[in-house]
């Protein structure tokens, strides 16, 4: 049974063309320009702040959506649907249809599922996007979508297929390798919700950082792909796909992510401050691996990241000789800022503090990274900062690693780079197997500042049985 957008079939939706293009803006709804707000301080997620916003109005129990066509934007008649079907609903946007996205998303949905069978194709309108894209003022950034709202799914049908396509070439083309534009929107952002599970969803050239959740608990992610290389021969010398990152996170309690296949320029899996117990399991990763931060960007504002468990991760750094690529500093980073705040994020910052700590890595397979393992104390924007790299106070402890594998870049394969100010503590190592790449030679770990260190000593070759 099919529906337009001025008339009703049974309990089941479907909107479609309207008579006059006019006619069709008048009955649907726009996003208004939302902002994410940093709330500086040691906050943490809790249930009673959650998902707390106007419910949406249930009207129907099924809405399903197909695209004007000829390039309309299809971001208002979806907006309808979700407020229609949003609260107890199904909204299914099918396969194999295309929807033109021209203007930004905001929808909230409550017991509810989402299904993008077919593509979301966000438009390369590069200028609308810096200017009217929604604001998250964590680093100064932006996203083109936010979805809100508790006990929701959102399913794309298959493996590599429902889903994004940002159109991001266009925006590798801009940044041409500079970090972290301004107005470069996130494709999709979990703000303020519980509850949530996105499966069998897939990125095409995301146009940012793939995914960013805040302020939210209890997600499942399953059966992820992002494809985000860049396809433009100018870029072979350098990392045109700069910031395509898989998901960061802030403020998030109980995450559980699987089955991910992950080829961009930027971090696979980045958690910010207070992520907690979060587990990680079949991951991919080309072009980025597994970062825990950057932390310690804000001062007066502690992040914590605890209780996170990684399990059966490949990384690899696989640069293109005609469209470039992006340079892997390690399968396992952690990187906090330089005890010295200089300049603003997302470009400077410093001087933040708090604790990285309970993280196990098992099974971790590295090929051609610069390093396995790397524990980064002098993370730095403004040059001027160099010079500090021993003050970050940020604390890294109780951290295992167990049957690393691989081949890497340089002689060094276990990297404990630590700050004097706050030595890294309570780091063990097991089952480890590392050669370099261009030699075969036996891989070797190097430490400044690490105490308590078993299963390696510094010099130590990277081979057990």
């Amino acid at each position: 049974m099919r529906f337009s957008n001025a008339a009703v079939v049974s309990t089941i939706l479907f909107l479609s063309v309207c008579a006059a293009e006019l006619e069709c803006a008048s009955r649907t709804p726009t996003a208004s320009q939302a902002t994410l707000p940093l709330h500086l301080g040691p906050t943490y997620p809790t249930s009673s702040s959650l998902a707390t916003s106007a419910e949406p109005h249930t009207v129907h129990t099924q809405c399903e959506v197909v695209p004007l066509g000829w390039g309309r934007d299809d971001a208002p008649q979806i907006l309808k649907a979700v407020e229609l079907c949003g609260n107890g609903g199904t909204i299914t946007l099918p396969a194999p249809y295309t929807y033109t996205i021209s203007s930004r998303l905001y929808m909230r949905l409550t017991r509810a599922t989402l299904n993008v069978h077919g593509l979301l194709s966000f438009t390369p309108d590069l200028g609308y996007w810096i200017e009217n894209s929604h604001r998250v003022e964590f680093q100064n950034m932006s996203t083109a979508w936010i979805i809100e709202g508790n006990d929701f799914i959102v399913d794309g049908g298959g493996w590599q297929q429902g889903g994004i396509n940002g159109n991001g070439q266009a925006w590798y083309g801009r940044a041409a390798g500079q970090s972290n534009q301004y107005g470069r929107p996130i494709s999709l952002s979990i703000y303020n919700s519980a509850n949530v599970s996105i499966n069998n969803f897939a990125f095409y050239q995301p146009q940012f950082w793939s995914v960013w959740a805040q302020d939210s608990r209890n997600i499942t992610m399953t059966n992820i792909y992002i494809n985000g290389i860049n396809t433009d021969p100018a870029g072979n010398s350098s990392n045109y796909a700069i910031n395509v990152d898989g998901i960061d996170t802030m403020r998030v309690d109980q995450m559980r992510l699987e089955n991910w296949t992950f080829h961009g320029g930027d971090d696979c899996f980045a958690p910010k401050g207070n992520s907690t117990n979060m587990v990680l399991r079949n991951f991919t990763c080309i072009g980025g691996g597994i970062a825990f931060g950057s932390v310690g960007q804000y001062p007066g504002h502690p992040d914590f990241i605890t209780n996170i468990s990684v399990s059966d991760i490949r990384v690899s750094q696989k640069i293109d000789t005609k469209y470039g690529g992006a340079a892997v500093a390690a399968g396992a980073y952690f990187k906090s800022w330089v005890g010295v705040e200089m300049g603003n994020p997302p470009q400077g910052g410093g001087g933040g503090t708090g604790r990285v700590s309970n993280v196990t890595f098992d099974n971790l397979i590295v090929e051609n990274t610069t390093q396995a393992v790397y524990i980064n104390k002098c993370y730095f924007k403004v040059p001027a900062q160099g010079a500090y790299c021993d003050t970050s106070t940020f604390e890294f402890q109780n951290f295992n690693f167990n049957n690393i594998s691989g081949t890497v870049r340089t002689p060094i394969g276990v990297n404990l780079n630590c700050s004097q100010a706050a030595p890294c503590r309570e780091l063990k190592f097991s089952e480890l197997n590392l050669r370099q790449s261009k030699t075969d030679k036996t891989a070797i770990a190097v430490f400044e500042n690490a105490q308590n260190v078993f299963g390696l000593s510094e010099g130590t070759l990277m081979f057990s049985h």
